[in-house]
Parts: structure tokens; C-alpha cells; sequence
């Protein structure tokens, strides 16, 4: 599929080998998150998004709803309904603020302590496995260039130019 994009793409000046980075890395992640969901989370009745969330609540500890938002760069209404679907299920439960009734914290319950840490161990294992082709300092390295690529999206974002 690549080389038939390069062939589609070379006459137009196309940077190819910045389009097969940006195309890989997408490719990449649209199997890897597969592959994480299907072995990993949904054996254990969770999403990707449920994941992430609770992943956050865990490493941070409870937060407000808004501040969910913010740092998963997603409205409040989405987060709002993935709390919903995590609440329904009993693994985060809602703290009105007693000052101001409009700020909403969410924390783990109990029981969703105990899944993410399952569901934590299980990507791990995937995570483990779809890297088992890399040693030590491949994975570091690619580690590093994901990390400057992230940079660079995020820094596109801040400045709203392509």
C-alpha cells in the first residue's frame, strides 16, 4: 500500500518520506490500539476511552470534570458521558464541591481501582509483546522520535498552522 501511495504521490513534490512517517505512525496506532482493546481491555469489559480515564483518576487521583476535559483535549460532554458509563458500572464515583455546587470531582471507587490495575497489567503485557521485535535501546529510541513528533503536533496545535 505504501509504495503504491509513493507512486500516486511522487509527481505531485509530495515529501514521501515525511507522508510514510505520518501514515506508519497512524497505521501503527490504529493496530496497536486494536490489538491493546481486543486482548487486553475488553476481556475485562472496558474501552480504550474508559481505560484512559480511569488510567488518569488512578496516576492522578480524583479530579474535577473540567480538568478531565482539559487534559485529555476533549469537551466536557464527552467526558461527562464516558463518566456516566463508568459510574453505571461502579468504577468512579461523583463529589459535588460543597462551595461551589457546579464543580463536580470524580474518583475511583474501589472496584475501579481494582480493574485498572488489571486492565494496567494486561496492556502491559500487550504492550510487552508488540515490542518483543525491538531491544532495549530501539525501544528507547523510537521512544524518543514519538516523543518529538508528539511535540510537534501538539506545538501545531498551539499555533494552529499546518
Amino acid at each position: 500500500m505504501e509504495q503504491g501511495l509513493r507512486d500516486f504521490f511522487a509527481p505531485r513534490g509530495i515529501d514521501l518520506d515525511a507522508q510514510a512517517v505520518v501514515f506508519q505512525l497512524c497505521r501503527t496506532w490504529a493496530a496497536a490500539q486494536a490489538s491493546i482493546e481486543s486482548r487486553a481491555l475488553r476481556p475485562l469489559g472496558i474501552t480504550h476511552a474508559g481505560f484512559v480515564l480511569l488510567m488518569t483518576l488512578w496516576v492522578s487521583g480524583p479530579s474535577e470534570t473540567r480538568a478531565l476535559a482539559a487534559r485529555h483535549h476533549t469537551t466536557k460532554a464527552a467526558i461527562v458521558n464516558a463518566i456516566n458509563t463508568l459510574q453505571r458500572a461502579g468504577l468512579v464515583s461523583r463529589c459535588r464541591s460543597s462551595q461551589d455546587k457546579r464543580l463536580v470531582t470524580i474518583a475511583l471507587t474501589d472496584a475501579g481501582r481494582d480493574l485498572i490495575e488489571r486492565a494496567q497489567a494486561a496492556q502491559h503485557c500487550v504492550e510487552q509483546f508488540l515490542t518483543a521485535g525491538l531491544d532495549t535501546e530501539e525501544r528507547k529510541m523510537l521512544a524518543r522520535l514519538l516523543r518529538r513528533l508528539g511535540e510537534a503536533a501538539r506545538q501545531g496545535l498551539r499555533e494552529e498552522t499546518p
